[in-house]
């Protein structure tokens, strides 16, 4: 059997991770600070975002050791190896990739690979997923994951794709470990926008996401 990695405390204790992708590298810090003295504590650093890797070794260098500090749209080995070189935690995947899962085991990080359909959750959680990542979420909605988790009861899913405030409570209700919320929580803030209004964001989703989180 292929072993598999518990989630992260944090984001079992908060039922959030902020996924960080922009066009410029200048904002990177501010905008994870700015995430973290809101109350996330589970942070993934997608590598199409430019400096990505150094802004995630700076991170892991200063931020509190509670954070969990991820890399997002891993899908090469060669990836897989830089995250994890620059202090990557976690892996997550817009896909499922065996040549990445075995670079996540060999590692010991843990692995979220993306998956929609009942086929592809499967073979993402037989490849040692941590948590399956149902991409894009916002496509079916929470009715969906919580068909999905019926008849994998076993399996962890962690929906990621336009979930924000309003929508967050449900999919944990659902059956979410977590949620995974990138733009909608992002915004504008890594284009120059409020920092004050991305951590009044953050609150808000922490917030939506606790009562279900609570509730397990």
């Amino acid at each position: 059997m292929i072993p598999r990695l518990a989630p992260g405390p944090a984001l079992t204790a908060t039922g959030v991770v902020a996924v960080v992708r922009g066009r410029r590298a200048d904002r990177v810090a501010d905008v994870l600070d700015a995430l973290v003295a809101a109350g996330v504590r589970c942070l993934e650093v997608t590598l199409n975002t430019p400096g990505a890797l150094d802004g995630l070794r700076a991170a892991r260098d200063r931020l509190p050791a509670d954070v969990e500090i991820g890399a997002g749209t891993v899908r090469t080995r060669a990836e897989a190896e830089a995250a994890a070189d620059a202090g990557a935690s976690f892996l997550v995947a817009p896909d499922t990739r065996e040549e990445v899962a075995g670079a996540a085991r060999d590692r010991g990080l843990r692995y979220y690979p993306g998956a929609l359909t009942p086929n592809e959750v499967a073979r993402a959680w037989d490849l040692g997923a941590t948590a399956v990542k149902i991409f894009p979420a916002n496509a079916f909605g929470p009715r969906y994951l919580r068909d999905l988790a019926e008849p994998f009861r076993d399996v962890r899913l962690l929906p990621t794709g336009g979930i924000g405030p309003d929508t967050a409570a449900g999919y944990i209700a659902a059956g979410a470990v977590a949620v995974g919320a990138g733009g909608s929580l992002i915004g504008d803030a890594l284009d120059g926008g409020s920092l004050t209004a991305l951590a009044d964001r953050a609150r808000a989703l922490l917030a939506a996401a606790a009562p279900g989180v609570a509730a397990r």
